[in-house]
């Protein structure tokens, strides 16, 4: 799953909104992105629409580090893939269904005590409300296996809870907010406002994590960008990994054995959005990573304390690329 724990919830509330509501048109502030169009089933003539991304990256080796132990190069191939189809049940309700998948395959050096995959695979259960013509909620359930794709367990099923909203403030301004729960995590409760503000005829700050980004719509087609990105999520380790990596319970290092991780990475690029149909978008970034992070703690609320960080020195970082296509219909 990619990593909405703050606001992209929030910000997809506002991508939303024009079919939530029956009393206008879209604020002009989501001229870039449209929401899809409602569409008709042949047999019960409930307005349907449906969503997708499929999206692929690579970045390269950087420098990772236990502490200040040099323990090798790690590079990651990113892979993510989401659909989620939406009945509009009345005026102000909007249901979601659907799924998402994300994998995350690293290269690493020999017996570096990090997992070669991370993977979820979860589905969506939620709804979209209108609660007036200024303010939009989304809240979600995405129960899933989220995995190193080792020995599946019952340990590896979580179900992380995402509500979010938006605040409509005028046509040029939104206010977005969102939190995410996940008892699994390191952080079980996070979340932040943000908002988004097109102050110019063709440019818009969206300051809304995962994706902040500073764009300039060149024409009605092509929008260019740069900004910044947060790929990762939370995941349980196998029971065995720790003493297949030299950190068992015998080991004398930290009993990594069936633990979870938090994995983070940061990104910061350049890329452009080209809508070449009027449902699909194109979508094509690359820069660096300066920061990529594998928390390793128990599965316990809130642990703060004896977890394993490992991770790259800033400036330690390497490039990547990305591409995707998302639709709307």
């Amino acid at each position: 799953m990619k990593y909405t724990p703050i606001l992209l919830i929030g910000a997809l509330c506002f991508f939303t909104a024009p079919a939530l509501r029956a009393d206008g048109p879209p604020p002009s502030g989501a001229a870039a992105v449209n929401p899809p169009p409602p569409v008709s089933t042949d047999s019960s003539n409930i307005p349907i629409s449906q969503e997708f991304t499929a999206e692929t990256s690579y970045s390269g080796d950087a420098e990772t580090k236990q502490g200040n132990a040099n323990i090798g190069n790690v590079e990651n191939i990113n892979s993510h893939l989401n659909y989620v189809i939406s009945p509009q049940i009345s005026d102000g309700i909007l249901l979601r269904f659907g799924f998402d998948t994300e994998r995350d395959s690293f290269g690493l050096p020999a017996q570096a005590p990090l997992p070669n995959t991370l993977q979820s695979v979860n589905a969506i259960v939620g709804a979209d409300f209108a609660l007036n013509d200024k303010i939009l909620l989304r809240a979600e359930l995405h129960p899933g296996i989220f995995s190193d794709s080792e020995d599946i367990t019952g340990n590896d099923f979580d179900m992380p809870v995402q509500i979010g909203g938006t605040y409509l403030w005028n046509s040029d301004f939104q206010i977005i907010f969102g939190v995410q729960i996940d008892l699994k995590s390191n952080y079980p409760i996070i979340g932040l406002p943000g908002f988004r503000w097109q102050f110019a005829d063709k440019w818009v700050l969206s300051a809304i994590p995962p994706r902040p980004q500073l764009q300039y719509q060149l024409n009605n087609a092509l929008t260019l960008y740069t900004g910044a990105e947060i790929l990762g999520g939370t995941y349980a380790l196998n029971s065995n990994f720790g003493t297949d990596h030299g950190h068992g319970p015998s080991s004398g290092n930290s009993d990594l054995n069936g633990n979870i991780v938090d994995f983070t990475e940061f990104r910061v690029g350049a890329g452009f959005t080209w809508k070449f149909t009027p449902n699909l978008n194109l979508d094509v970034s690359g820069g660096y990573v300066p920061y990529r992070n594998f928390d390793i703690h128990p599965d316990q609320i809130g642990f703060d304390d004896h977890n394993t960080s490992f991770h790259n020195s800033i400036g330690d970082g390497a490039p990547y690329a990305e591409i995707g296509i998302r639709g709307s219909f």
